[in-house]
């Protein structure tokens, strides 16, 4: 096992302090995707404060620095900003302050983290073998974010004189469904793709009572809804994971009118790219060929957010390393799996890296889920995941 540098070590009572006070202002002023001027803001003042900069704007709000010596390719350390459109209902004594507005997935707890991993680095700058890039993004939750980023120059270092390129990537999440420390760090496929389909069903409206002389959306829509089923049951193979969910369906106006017109939306998951590339035409296909059997006809709109996320094996094994080594872990895994999406998957697919979970749930976990007005986070999870990162970090940096 590879010894670590001193810089790695455990956070102390200042640090953790400070970081929580990070954690907490942005807890109670969150931003929604593509609209967190303010949360950049803070974190470009507080970067100032740490003695870090120039901190360059990428992607819309994003932000990034860097720091370390060397003129090579640089590992890049990333937390996500934005905030989920839900009012919150946790009772936490710095709930968010801005109506229908809530940090409910942990990534404010995110930026605190990296935040206190920088400023760390910073102390220990002359250490430093490479150089590390700081990425703070916007938009993860519309899954628009990282793409903005790498397409204004992240990866390849083109957003300034001299900004080193990337050549590996690390990402951590906590995760309350599990309990405080336990570490995450799974090669391969770990999370799924997050696709997006609306699908409109045109009919002929009429009399309730009179069926025969109309063409039911609703009866058409609802086949649809189940048919899409069949996507998963009977068109991929079953060892192949995929999850088709519709979870909108509007249409109708009053109990005794036949609905002309229905509305559907829903996403599919999926952790391969063949499935992923056949999923848009399998939605299609049923879609209008149901419809075609009930007299209707049925327009569709398919949408890729995020493609699934692949962790590099030789990455994911140095963060399992590193994690073993950190206080306050209790318990290191690398099969986990699911099918949430997270566009950490776009920076792994032009660079190797591993996107980890740190659980927040409590000691006894799981608490609250993730996307719940009443989600919280055990902050006793924010040093721990800033020790593992940091490990995680000079492991990559030892390469």
């Amino acid at each position: 096992m590879l010894t670590l540098p001193n810089w790695t070590g455990p956070l102390d009572a200042t640090e953790q302090a400070r970081m929580i006070v990070w954690r907490r202002h942005l807890h109670a002023e969150p931003e929604l995707s593509f609209h967190e001027a303010d949360t950049a803001a803070y974190v470009e003042q507080t970067l100032g404060e740490l003695g870090i900069g120039p901190v360059y704007r990428l992607g819309g709000h994003g932000r990034v620095a860097w720091l370390g010596g060397g003129s090579g390719p640089a590992v890049m350390l990333r937390a996500d900003m934005d905030a989920l459109p839900i009012q919150e209902q946790s009772g936490l004594p710095f709930a968010s302050r801005r109506p229908g507005a809530m940090h409910a997935c942990g990534h404010d707890t995110h930026t605190a983290v990296l935040l206190a991993v920088a400023a760390r680095l910073k102390a220990h700058e002359a250490a430093l073998a490479r150089r590390v890039v700081l990425c703070f993004q916007p938009a993860e939750e519309v899954g628009q974010g990282a793409a903005a980023m790498i397409a204004d120059g992240l990866l390849d270092g083109t957003y300034a004189p001299g900004a080193p390129a990337v050549d590996r990537a690390l990402g951590l999440h906590v995760w309350s469904r599990d309990r405080t420390g336990h570490i995450v760090a799974t090669p391969g496929a770990f999370m799924g793709t997050v696709d997006d389909f609306t699908v409109r069903v045109h009919g002929r409206g009429g009399h309730g009572a009179l069926p025969h002389e109309a063409r039911d959306a609703i009866v058409a829509a609802a086949a649809i809804v189940l048919a899409l089923q069949t996507v998963a049951s009977r068109r991929v193979d079953p060892l192949d994971p995929v999850v088709v969910t519709v979870g909108a369906m509007h249409g109708g106006s009053a109990f005794n009118i036949i609905a002309e017109e229905v509305t559907l939306r829903g996403t599919v998951r999926s952790y391969s790219d063949q499935v992923g590339a056949a999923s848009p035409g399998l939605v299609r296909e049923v879609a209008e060929a149901t419809a075609l059997a009930h007299g209707c006809t049925a327009e569709v709109d398919y949408q890729r957010h995020a493609v699934a996320l692949h962790n590099d094996a030789e990455t994911a094994a140095w963060v399992r390393e590193a994690a073993a080594g950190a206080h306050g872990v209790t318990g290191i895994d690398g099969t986990f799996r699911l099918l949430a999406g997270e566009d950490f998957a776009w920076y792994l697919r032009r660079v190797p890296g591993c996107f980890f979970f740190v659980g927040c749930g409590g000691p006894d976990g799981p608490s609250e889920p993730h996307h719940s007005p009443r989600f919280r986070v055990d902050e006793a999870a924010l040093p721990v995941a800033a020790e593992v990162m940091l490990r995680s970090a000079a492991r990559c940096l030892a390469t």
